[in-house]
């Protein structure tokens, strides 16, 4: 009997979050498919499978602190390697050009393929808060090897595809795209609005507007608050679903806009889809996208989703009078109050929603298996 292909996958922990959902995504794959499959973390991840395999690199720093990250990039690709010649790993898997980056080291001395999934845009840690040159540069070196050290680059979106490309030219003319899915899940809209109703204690005339995320300033929660503010109709809220940096921020401008009885900060919950489908509207504001888990999910959850007019947003709602600008309050004020009030423009943006989200159901990790094992089907050309 053949020997299950060896992969190795390195990311520093899990998180709840789109990203880290798309690389659950992707060991289950490669799990599904027999594959053996080792990570490379900080801590263990929460995977059950015979054919997973946890790789702990002990950490002696805080999480996510300037020494932490410095200890990482120092000392993982060393691991990597380490492990790559010990295990006879047959594919590494990394997560962003950043990632392979680390994980040349053993691409190159084993003379192995290396497949990449690009999951946001360009300089993503230095791009979306203040950080001085020195590491801004680190970051685009780490990013240009990492794309040229790929045999196989995936982005999750055209318009990530095309950030890529005006950032680094020619070392990111291979991307293909593999846009992120959903699936569908049957529920009754009904029952899911009286159980949401009954948990927040609100009334039936109530109109809910809800958001999810990761609470951090490239998220642009600020915005929808300000938007929100101007909406004077009574029993209208806005729930705002995630955790993160931002959330006390949040609460603050929140309440300064007098906004504390028409907010709701539940938190990170495990059933935000549930919840949104109990909801009115669908509304996400941000400034940076790869592409959003939280508004495929939201466009089968028989509500209508208001966006801001960025490249990745965009191509998943393409109905231009569903954007709005990221830096415009009043917009986006006027659209959520005229859905409130014109029931025929509601009905529009909802269907408009549901044949938007129609062209990302499909087998997601059939296509990426497939992806992988052709790079076993063809010489592997030398990128050293």
């Amino acid at each position: 009997m053949e020997a299950p292909l060896k992969i190795l996958t390195v990311y520093y922990k899990h998180k709840p979050g789109g990203f880290c959902k798309r690389i659950d995504m992707k060991i289950q794959a490669f799990l599904e498919k027999g594959w053996e499959v080792h990570t490379v973390s900080v801590e263990p991840l929460p995977y059950s499978h015979q054919n997973h395999i946890d790789h702990i690199l002990p950490s002696p720093a805080k999480h996510e602190t300037f020494f932490f990250w410095l200890y990482f990039f120092t000392v993982s690709p060393w691991y990597i390697l380490f492990l790559t010649l010990k295990l006879n790993i047959d594919l590494i898997s990394a997560v962003s050009p950043v990632y392979a980056c680390l994980s040349l080291p053993g691409r190159w001395l084993k003379g192995i393929p290396m497949q990449t999934l690009i999951l946001s845009k360009p300089r993503f840690m230095t791009g979306s808060r203040k950080m001085n040159p020195f590491l801004y540069s680190v970051e685009r070196t780490m990013e240009k090897l990492g794309l040229s050290g790929s045999d196989l680059l995936i982005a999750n979106s055209e318009g990530s595809k095309a950030e890529w490309s005006r950032e680094y030219g020619r070392k990111a003319k291979n991307i293909e795209v593999l846009t992120n899915n959903v699936d569908e899940i049957q529920f009754n809209k009904k029952v899911q609005r009286s159980k949401l109703l009954n948990e927040f204690s609100l009334g039936s005339d109530y109109f809910v507007v809800a958001t999810a995320s990761l609470l951090e300033p490239h998220k642009n929660i600020e915005s929808l608050l300000s938007a929100f503010a101007k909406i004077s109709r009574p029993h209208t809220v806005l729930l705002v679903l995630g955790d993160g940096k931002d959330r006390e921020r949040l609460i603050r401008i929140s309440q300064n806009l007098g906004l504390q009885d028409r907010t709701l900060f539940p938190g990170w919950r495990n059933d935000a889809r549930t919840l949104i489908q109990g909801t009115d509207l669908f509304v996400l504001p941000s400034f940076r996208e790869g592409m959003s888990e939280s508004l495929l999910e939201a466009a089968t959850c028989e509500v209508p989703c208001l966006v801001s007019a960025i490249p990745e947003n965009m191509e998943v709602i393409p109905n231009p009078e569903q954007h709005f600008p990221t830096d415009n309050p009043e917009v986006l004020a006027s659209k959520i109050g005229r859905l409130i009030e014109d029931p025929e423009y509601y009905r529009e943006l909802l269907s408009s929603t549901f044949n938007a989200k129609q062209r990302y159901v499909f087998d997601w990790k059939s296509i990426l298996t497939q992806k992988t094992g052709n790079l076993f089907k063809k010489p592997l050309e030398s990128k050293t």
